[in-house]
């Protein structure tokens, strides 16, 4: 016996498998996330953004999954009309977000500065500080031993 396979079933199987894969003609066929190490780092660092800069103000977000089901990553290109202000230099665009926030950060040196502080407020209760009020308080006198 020879089997004869339906050809508008194979092409609902089709179907069905790459509506699978992607998320639709409406969607511009948008394909399913390949989760890499590089790309979870990236969509952390989009969770917590409103942690970098504190002047911006994000909506808050309350998913719990942090994982798009389909997505796209790219690189946005500046149009030669845009004014060279609002542009980067070659040498200050990097591959990854997280590569742009620490490059940022070595530049101005905001996170160091918050865990200093962070450290010195935390640091302020403790033995070192009591005696370097005691010594304040006795700069001028003669201390018994």
């Amino acid at each position: 016996m020879k089997k004869i396979d339906d050809p508008l079933a194979i092409k609902k199987k089709k179907n069905s498998e790459e509506k699978k894969s992607t998320a639709g003609a409406q969607w511009f066929n948008m394909p399913k996330t390949e989760l890499t190490p590089e790309l979870r780092r990236d969509l952390q660092l989009l969770k917590m953004r409103n942690v970098l800069d504190p002047k911006r103000h994000y909506k808050k977000d309350n998913s719990k999954n942090d994982i798009p089901a389909f997505s796209h990553v790219g690189t946005v290109v500046e149009g030669a009309t845009e004014f060279y202000s609002s542009r980067l230099n070659k040498k200050d665009r990097k591959q990854t977000i997280l590569e742009e926030v620490i490059s940022q950060e070595q530049h101005n040196g905001r996170f160091q500065r918050k865990y200093e502080d962070i450290n010195r407020s935390k640091a302020s209760g403790k033995k070192a500080h009591y005696k370097a009020v005691q010594a304040k308080r006795n700069k001028g006198k003669v201390v018994k031993p």
